[in-house]
């Protein structure tokens, strides 16, 4: 429907152009053009079966793992197309890290959830690994709360911790977009409100792109918003402009809750 772009003088993290996903033959994301910035929060909205999910999956070729998918159209990140066959997913993956909608630690302590990757990336041992582990977990908001029992198993932790840890694993390997899926909607409302607080203060150093069905949420998180119906792109814009002052009627209709 539109092919949207960032405002001028805002440098763009990550883009897509004409993006296209079927499975099995069925669109799921009709030919989406839509620029990401930097160091900023962007909120994907719409209703369940719109593409919002797919589009987020492709920023890290997670599609990659679906049978009978087929993608067209391209994925820019540092000025090359991320589904060129040259590019390293290992690489890829560690740049562009992806939290899901329910909270998956590894079995095992909470120290080694969190250094792990950064151990098998780059190598790190002894003091350099567990400052890394302390630096993820302090960003992560979650350092006070663990720091006298990093040796607990991660799947002991409540969900909202969990999620937090999960959060705290992708940071440690030094991502520069941050990828989330729904990542409060297991959550309870306190829980949710410190992964609200969360991403806000992350979005202030990495570029973070959340799926959410939870319009409030999209409005007190992000900078910017993006609408999908029926895998297309309806609306692109400052978050405050898209809510309060739609330009498609297909955006006010859904954010007055007339559908979805």
């Amino acid at each position: 429907m539109i092919a949207a772009m960032t405002l001028p003088k805002q440098k763009v993290a990550m883009e897509t152009v004409e993006l296209s996903v079927s499975y099995n033959g069925k669109p799921a994301l009709k030919s989406v053009s839509l620029a990401f910035p930097a160091n900023a929060v962007t909120a994907l909205i719409g209703p369940s079966g719109c593409g919002k999910s797919t589009l987020l999956r492709c920023l890290n070729r997670m599609n990659d793992r679906i049978p009978g998918a087929e993608i067209t159209g391209k994925v820019m990140l540092n000025g090359e197309d991320i589904y060129a066959r040259r590019v390293n997913l290992t690489r890829l993956r560690r740049e562009v890290g992806m939290v899901f909608q329910k909270p998956n630690p590894f079995p095992m302590s909470i120290f080694e959830n969190v250094a792990l990757g950064p151990r098998l990336h780059y190598g790190l041992r002894g003091r350099a690994l567990q400052e890394v582990v302390e630096d993820a977990l302090r960003k992560a908001a979650l350092w006070d709360e663990v720091k006298d029992e990093l040796h607990k198993s991660g799947l002991a932790l409540s969900g909202g911790q969990q999620q937090r840890l999960c959060i705290a694993r992708m940071l440690a390997v030094q991502p520069r977009i941050l990828l989330m899926d729904e990542p409060c909607s297991a959550l309870d409302p306190i829980s949710t409100q410190k992964i609200e607080e969360l991403i806000v203060e992350l979005g202030k150093q990495y570029t973070v792109i959340v799926v959410t069905h939870n319009l409030q949420q999209a409005a007190r998180i992000s900078h910017y918003t993006g609408f999908l119906m029926y895998g297309e792109l309806v609306e692109w814009g400052e978050t405050r402009q898209v809510f309060e002052n739609p330009t498609r009627p297909e955006t006010e209709d859904y954010i007055r809750g007339r559908f979805g």
